[in-house]
Order: structure tokens, then sequence, then C-alpha cells
């Protein structure tokens, strides 16, 4: 499973930030990537949204280690961390309308499942089976935002079962530390409105974050009876990525053209 997912979200579109400014140039810390040559086959396909962060230069061209190094934070599970300590308080995640006063995956009571070390199954079933789930896996790990500390890049499929509902997603750890929550930044979601899978629309930054709330103001009250969304995703406590504050852009793809 954790390679047919990392595939699948390889091919996902690439990103043409027409309105997003370059952040200032840095240091890059070496990437760490799970799978390699899937995740060069990714950096292909989205040279200029891994060109702001510097994460790669104009050729595509990154620093890479086989792990990360002595002295950097590296857990023995990256899917546990996820499980155990990302802050859904401020997560966009499927599980808003069960996450108020539970901060953690953990605190939900669901019962922790993974591909170790880098891939993490998260299921509720609210009425009696399955109705959410999130398939999280790392894709690799770099420094985003510019400043010294190795971030984490997750890609993640959202299936509502019942709703219909299939939507790629990629999110940002940034600043892992060992203990504390933490901190997962939206950075795109891509949507298949049929099933032909070569035409698909991608959202990102605020429009990324705007669109999953829209989903979830929809069709997660189908499924949590009872629950009310709030009016707006300006009324949530969703964080935008450094360098993606503010902007939001929307990308139509046929790949048959």
């Amino acid at each position: 499973m954790l390679l047919a997912l990392a595939l699948w979200l390889a091919c996902l579109g690439a990103w043409r930030p027409a309105h997003a400014e370059p952040l200032p140039a840095m240091q890059r810390v070496p990437v760490v990537a799970p799978e390699p040559d899937i995740f060069r086959g990714f950096v292909q396909g989205n040279l200029q949204w891994l060109q702001r962060p510097g994460i790669v230069d104009a050729q595509g061209h990154y620093p890479v280690a086989d792990a990360i190094p002595a002295g950097e934070y590296a857990p023995q599970s990256f899917a546990r961390e996820l499980f155990k300590r990302a802050d859904l308080t401020a997560f966009p995640s499927a599980f808003l309308p069960v996450a108020m006063g539970k901060s953690t995956f953990a605190a939900l009571g669901i019962r922790y499942e993974a591909e170790e070390p880098h891939t993490l199954l998260i299921r509720d079933k609210p009425l009696g089976q399955a109705q959410v789930s999130l398939t999280i896996f790392q894709m690799a790990s770099f420094d985003w935002d510019g400043n010294g500390t190795r971030d984490w890049l997750f890609g993640c499929r959202i299936l509502l079962y019942k709703q219909n509902v299939d939507l790629g997603s990629f999110l940002l750890v940034l600043n892992p530390q060992p203990t504390g929550p933490l901190d997962v930044r939206l950075l795109r979601v891509t949507y298949w409105p049929s099933n032909d899978t070569s035409k698909y629309i991608n959202y990102f930054g605020t429009a990324a974050r705007e669109y999953l709330f829209t989903v979830m103001r929809d069709r997660l009250p189908a499924i949590y009876p009872g629950w009310t969304p709030p009016a707006r995703a300006e009324d949530l406590p969703w964080r935008d990525a450094p360098g993606m504050e503010g902007v939001g852009y929307v990308e139509h793809v046929d790949e048959d053209k």
C-alpha cells in the first residue's frame, strides 16, 4: 500500500504559483526521502512549488542524504509521532466534528494503524462502519522555511466513503521537535470531478483551505449528525504555510491536452 500511495501522490500535477512571492534564498539541508526514486519523479512534476522555498534549484537538483544527519531530530516512527502529536485544533483534517476538545488523533480513541515508520492510516466509524479515512505517507524531510530546522512533507489521501469523496492533499509539519504538538499546515488539495483521472483540479494555499472547508461543511454533517459546521473557513484556526500567507491559486488540469 505504501508504494501504491506514494506513486498516486507523486502523479498529482504541478503547481504554477502565479501570485506567490519567492521566499528569501537560504542554505538548504539535504533532502531525505523514504522512496528516493518516487520523490525524484515528484520533484520533476512540481519544480516551481519546490523551487520557491529553495528545496531544489532551477534544474530540479537538490542535495540528498540517505538518513537524517546526527544531531537533527529523527523519530523512530514518523507515523506514530503524527498519530500522537499532530495538533488537530489547527490541522485541517476531516475529523473536525470530533476534534473539539481533543487535540490529537490518539485522543480521539481511534486505533493506531501504520506501515512503519512512514505511513499512518486513520479510520473513524461514527455510524458503526468506516466513514472517514486518512492515509498519510511521508514524502520527504527538508527545511521549508529556511530556519535550519528540518520539516516533514506528507502526502494525504482523504476518503469519505458514503459521500463519494476522494481527495489528495499535501501536508507540511513545520519545525517538529521531540516533544509538544506538531504544527501541521495544509499546502495543497487535489479533486477529481469524474472517474477520468487525467482531469483534476488543484487548490493551493488559501484556496486549498477554503475548498477543504467547503467539503467538510457540505459533507460531514451527514456523517456526524448533530454537528454544526462553522460559517466560514476564517472562523477556524488553520494557519498558512510560510511563504504562502494569504496566497491562493486554483489550477485546472487536463493531461490529455
